[in-house]
């Protein structure tokens, strides 16, 4: 007997939310680099940069994630499947 299924490929969150964490953490060392030598700025500037634009990153990543599952749901297909039983 043939039952409809649904094939999609939807995406894995947590691979989506790590390289968005590790490219806002990029951009931290890059924002570091590109402040001023004379700048006063505290000693822990550096590493509370690095949390708020890694974990911003982990958001984003979440968001874009859960957004491209949305659209990949949009395009799923349908097709007729036997079920087998040894």
């Amino acid at each position: 007997m043939a039952e409809e299924i649904e094939i999609r490929r939807a995406p894995k969150i947590l691979p989506f939310m790590l390289t968005f964490a590790g490219l806002g953490m990029l951009i931290a060392v890059v924002f570091l680099l590109f402040t001023p030598a004379d700048a006063q700025l505290p000693e822990n500037f550096f590493g509370l940069t690095l949390i708020a634009f890694g974990s911003l990153g982990l958001g984003v990543g979440a968001v874009f994630a859960i957004a491209y599952d949305l659209i990949s749901a949009r395009r799923a297909k349908r097709a007729l499947a036997n079920r087998v039983s040894e």
